[in-house]
């Protein structure tokens, strides 16, 4: 992959992790959330790296537990890196929302 293909993505990331976005119009600080959370559900190892020497460890955190949806693989992942159970991540523990009535 070059650098010159990631030149104006956040922290020269993957285009491929903001497919859905204009790269850039995202601020590192701005757009701290989204881009923690494409790079713990879509990122290599590399991106990992990355985002946690710019934003830290407890950054990376902070917003990963606060997350509404991760992936299964993704929490065991920030469960191994960051010494988490999955009841710390809100996914985990938020009641989903009770079904409609006239859904049976």
């Amino acid at each position: 992959m070059s650098s010159e293909n990631n030149a104006s993505t956040p922290l020269g990331l993957a285009k491929s992790l903001f497919w859905d976005v204009d790269p850039h119009a995202l601020d590192p600080e701005r757009s701290a959330r989204l881009i923690i959370s494409r790079v713990v559900e879509l990122g290599k190892l590399e991106d990992w790296h990355r985002v946690r020497r710019h934003y830290g460890t407890q950054r990376m955190i902070e917003v990963v537990t606060e997350l509404r949806e991760v992936r299964p693989q993704a929490v065991s992942l920030c469960c191994a890196a960051f010494d988490l159970t999955p009841t710390d991540f809100r996914c985990f523990s938020a009641k989903p929302f009770p079904m409609a009535p006239w859904i049976s």
